[in-house]
């Protein structure tokens, strides 16, 4: 895991020796610091870059510290905070200016023990502020896409990414495993882009032969073929104004890829048996479980189709690469499944899900779920319940390896802390998955 980048601070002092003494008390601590004369140019440094804290004197000629506090505090967003310092007689006035946005105050002479000691709170509130703000983001992306449940920071990364996208007409490939969701991407790109009021078409490209694709994507008229009695628009026509899904586009025929890439140069189809060209105005999204360029390279798959629909890539993660979800995702299936009688998963179940590679990623998770739903005696899903696939993947002898030896009460505090972030710091969620309550989980870490 990498370390947060140190706290930015601007020192703000007319005088030289009193800025490059506590620029290189701060320094010598790790934080980054930039300094300034008084607040004009303390402004001219925050124009240029941001910064987390700013500490700054009161009395100052041209912009004293008074003047800066308040204009910090007119700009929009996420304000710095500000320290500030004072002579004894000021403190009255300082006081009043905490309740107008200060954060803190040291009075001259102070200790550099209790500047640290500002200084340090200060970064924490920051950094506890950071979180919550992220966590908002999160939560408000998860609203606006309720049915793509996570909040790890993987399919943070794809929520941002359909939210950058679906304003745009450009063309997207989703790419994962199968099981992994595509078609979910897919419709949350339609329903937040401006075409949400349009259809939405999806085809699944592998699941038919290729004369039977071309039909149901460009349409026929009536007698192109045998058995084509009344005439097909095509999905093209059907998807007008709206998003049209090509499904594991990778398995679609090379002849039929010369013609999708002509219809979607031109945004014209022309019907089997006919001889009219017809106009479609219809976003294209495409999925695949392969890597598509990789195939291009070995002439399996047409290299400019790959580059017209790829404008845009979502890189969907299996989910043995996000499974603090897997709570989360439980509780989304056995909310949908389960109806009236509550579905339980006993901790050592509970370990085992989270251990497990799911290979058929999420759509295996929520076959699980609805399979013990119907079939586990009183509501309750023990180790002995789960399928011989996820037992036969447990390794009792390989529990234990370890690269070095630790105290047990040492050893137990880090797994306890494992468990937390896979449950995304739920101490309910991991508190079900140790078997033990919330009040011990915090005794532990605390000891």
């Amino acid at each position: 895991m990498t370390s947060p980048p140190p706290l930015r601070i601007l020192i703000v002092d007319d005088q030289p020796q009193m800025r490059e003494l506590l620029a290189d008390i701060l320094g010598e601590r790790g934080y980054a610091v930039a300094t300034a004369g008084d607040g004009e140019q303390a402004l001219e440094h925050l124009a240029e870059q941001a910064f987390e804290l700013i500490i700054s004197d009161i009395r100052m000629p041209s912009m004293d510290g008074v003047t800066l506090l308040e204009r910090v505090k007119d700009v929009p967003g996420f304000s710095p905070f500000v320290i500030l310092i004072t002579a004894f007689g000021d403190i009255n006035d300082t006081v009043r200016l905490i309740d107008r946005g200060a954060y803190d105050y040291l009075i001259k002479p102070f200790k550099t023990e209790q500047l640290l000691i500002t200084v340090k709170r200060a970064e924490r509130e920051l950094a506890m502020r950071r979180r919550v703000a992220e966590l908002e983001e999160s939560l408000t992306r998860g609203a606006a896409h309720p049915e793509l449940v996570g909040r790890s920071s993987a399919m943070a990364g794809v929520l941002t990414l359909i939210d950058k996208v679906a304003p745009a007409e450009g063309g997207v490939l989703i790419e994962g495993e199968t099981g992994t969701g595509k078609e979910l991407v897919a419709r949350a790109i339609h329903r937040t882009s401006p075409r949400r009021n349009g259809p939405f078409v999806a085809v699944n490209c592998a699941a038919l032969p290729g004369e039977l694709l071309e039909s149901e994507l460009f349409g026929h008229v009536r007698g192109a073929f045998t058995g084509a009695v009344e005439e097909k628009p095509g999905l093209f026509l059907e998807a007008q104004g709206g998003t049209l899904l090509l499904d594991e586009i990778g398995d679609m025929p090379l002849p039929l890829q010369a013609k999708l890439l002509r219809a979607l140069q031109e945004h014209q189809v022309r019907p089997i048996g006919g001889s009219e060209l017809r106009d479609f105005d219809v976003r294209v999204l495409a999925a695949t479980n392969r890597n598509l360029l990789e195939d291009a390279r070995e002439g399996l798959f047409r290299e400019d189709i790959y580059y017209r629909i790829a404008t845009f890539r979502i890189a969907l993660p299996p989910l043995r690469r996000r499974r603090e979800d897997i709570p989360a995702l439980l509780e989304e299936f056995i909310a949908r499944f389960s109806g009236t009688r509550p579905l339980e998963f006993e901790p050592e179940a509970l370990r085992a899900l989270i251990d497990y590679a799911w290979p058929g990623n999420v759509r295996e998770l929520q076959n699980l779920v609805e399979r013990c739903s119907y079939l586990c005696d009183r509501g309750k899903v023990r180790l002995a319940d789960l399928p011989a696939e996820i037992l036969n993947s447990l390794r009792p002898d390989e529990q234990f390896r370890w690269t070095d030896i630790k105290p047990l009460a040492e050893l137990e505090r880090d797994y306890i802390q494992h468990v937390m972030r896979l449950c995304n710091g739920n101490k309910v969620q991991a508190a079900a998955l140790l078997g033990i309550n919330r009040k011990t989980i915090q005794r532990k870490l605390n000891d």
